[in-house]
C-alpha cells in the first residue's frame, strides 16, 4: 500500500493563503443586507456607533398649525417633542467551525470556506428576520378579523387600518410607507393581484411586488401561526454588529476556523403603526 503523504496545517495557513482565504469570505455583510427582509424594514436614523453597545433613536411629536401671531405673541415658538429610545445590543451570538486537516485536503480549503460562506450568511439573515418579526408581533396589535375570513379581505382591511394609524406621532400613513410581510399561504392568495415593485427598486430583501400600493415581501421567518404583518417602514430598531467573517488557525491542532460573531438588539418604536394577522401567535 502507498505511503499516505504528510499532512501539514502549515502548508495552509501561510500568509499568502490566509490572504487569499480573506479575499473568498469577504462580501457575507453585503450578502445580507439585500437577503434580509428586516434590513429593508428596520429603522435606519438611529445615532451612535453600534461599537459603543448601544444606538439611540427618537420619535418627534406632530408638529402643530396654530394661528399666525402666536409665536411673536408668546415671545417663542413651540419647542421641538422627541421621545428618546436607546436599543441595548444585548444579544450576543457566534459562529465558530472548525475545519480539520483532512477535511481541507478533501475538499480543498477555498471550496470549504466559499460552501461555509454561503450558510453562514443564510443562517445570519434567518436569525435576524425572525428575531425582527417576532418583535413586530410583541410590539405590534393583532388584527380583529371580524366576519373577514378570506386572505385578500384580510389584507385589504388591515392597510387600510394602518393608513388610518393617527397618534401624537402620527396623522395617517401613506402607502408608499407602508411594507406588506407575507407568508406562503397569503402570497398565493395575492398572487394575482401584485404589481410589479416602483421603477428603479431591485427585487432584493424578499421584495415580490406591490400590493394596492404597498411594497410587499414574502418570509417564511414570521412566527408561527401569523399569515402576514402590515407595518410601518422603520418602526422596528433592529442595530447590529457583524464582525468579518474571518480565518486563523486553531491553537494546538490540526485544524482552521472560520469565525464571526454577531451583536444585536431589537425595539419597537412605533408599536401603533403595526398589525398582524394569525391565529394565537407562538413566540
Amino acid at each position: 500500500m502507498a505511503r499516505q503523504p504528510a499532512l501539514n496545517i502549515a502548508d495552509y495557513t501561510d500568509q499568502t493563503k490566509m490572504d487569499n482565504l480573506a479575499e473568498v469570505l469577504d462580501g457575507v455583510i453585503e450578502n445580507i443586507q439585500v437577503g434580509a427582509v428586516s434590513e429593508a424594514l428596520k429603522n435606519t436614523n438611529g445615532s451612535g456607533d453600534p461599537k459603543g453597545g448601544s444606538v439611540e433613536y427618537k420619535r418627534f411629536v406632530n408638529s402643530q398649525l396654530v394661528d399666525k401671531g402666536s409665536a411673536r405673541l408668546a415671545g417663542k415658538g413651540a419647542k421641538v417633542i422627541a421621545k428618546p429610545v436607546i436599543v441595548n445590543l444585548d444579544d450576543d451570538k457566534e459562529i465558530v467551525e472548525e475545519l480539520q486537516i483532512k477535511d481541507v485536503e478533501l475538499y480543498g480549503i477555498d471550496g470549504m470556506a466559499a460552501k461555509r460562506k454561503e450558510n453562514f450568511a443564510k443562517r445570519i439573515i434567518a436569525y435576524l428576520d425572525r428575531k425582527f418579526f417576532t418583535e413586530a408581533v410583541n410590539g405590534g396589535t393583532q388584527f380583529t378579523r371580524g366576519s373577514l375570513t378570506g386572505a385578500k379581505d384580510i389584507i385589504d382591511a388591515m392597510i387600510v387600518a394602518a393608513k388610518e394609524t393617527s397618534s401624537d406621532f402620527i396623522d395617517g400613513i401613506d402607502a408608499e410607507d407602508l411594507a406588506l410581510v407575507v407568508n406562503g399561504t397569503y402570497r398565493k392568495a395575492l398572487k394575482n393581484e401584485l404589481d410589479e415593485l416602483p421603477n428603479g427598486t431591485a427585487p432584493a430583501n424578499g421584495a415580490i411586488g406591490t400590493y394596492d400600493s404597498v411594497v410587499t415581501y414574502e418570509s417564511n421567518r414570521l412566527p408561527a401561526g401569523v399569515n402576514c404583518i402590515v407595518m410601518l417602514k422603520g418602526s422596528i430598531a433592529l442595530p447590529r454588529l457583524i464582525s468579518d467573517y474571518a480565518v486563523e488557525k486553531v491553537p494546538f491542532d490540526d485544524a482552521i476556523a472560520l469565525e464571526s460573531f454577531i451583536y444585536s438588539g431589537v425595539k419597537t418604536l412605533v408599536p401603533e403603526a403595526i398589525i398582524y394577522d394569525g391565529e394565537t401567535a407562538s413566540l
